[in-house]
């Protein structure tokens, strides 16, 4: 097996996160590990999505504030990257452990 390359796998994920998640915001590496049988990297994102229902503008009083903030919500995902050549596998939902 080649030597392992995290940082590499991170960008192949990250630029994933960008392109199926467009509306995620405040993008957080939140983990980076290689399967129990080493032939994927698995990254951890955390992204906050703003909900397509939330009408609100950018508003200036608190109440405004306070909606918007609830409009919002902190999604965490599994992406997967080959360990081998680097190609974006998938991703999934997050599970604690």
């Amino acid at each position: 097996m080649a030597a392992l390359d995290f940082d590499k796998a991170v960008r192949v994920a990250r630029s994933n996160v960008e392109t199926l998640v467009p509306r995620a915001k405040n993008v957080t590496l939140e983990e980076a590990m290689t399967s129990s049988d080493g032939k994927l990297y698995e990254v951890t994102f955390s992204y906050d999505i703003d909900r397509e229902d939330n009408l609100l503008g950018v508003g200036v009083d608190n109440i405004s504030k306070l909606a918007s903030l609830m409009g919002r919500r902190r999604e965490y995902k599994v992406f997967l990257v080959d360990a081998f050549n680097y190609e974006f596998r998938g991703f999934r939902t997050y599970k604690e452990k």
